[in-house]
């Protein structure tokens, strides 16, 4: 039986480069809120 090798990929940026991009995400959401909520004013 041949043995199995078993590779594990880790990646770990000690939580600084995580919190980066959740804050740039969530900076993404809010201006696509402010636009949307333009958009949907431009309507009424």
């Amino acid at each position: 039986m041949a043995e199995k090798i078993k590779t594990v990929y880790r990646y770990d940026s000690g939580g600084r480069g995580f919190r980066k991009a959740a804050t740039l995400l969530i900076g993404l959401a809010s201006l696509l809120v402010v636009f949307g909520v333009f958009w949907i004013k431009s309507w009424l």
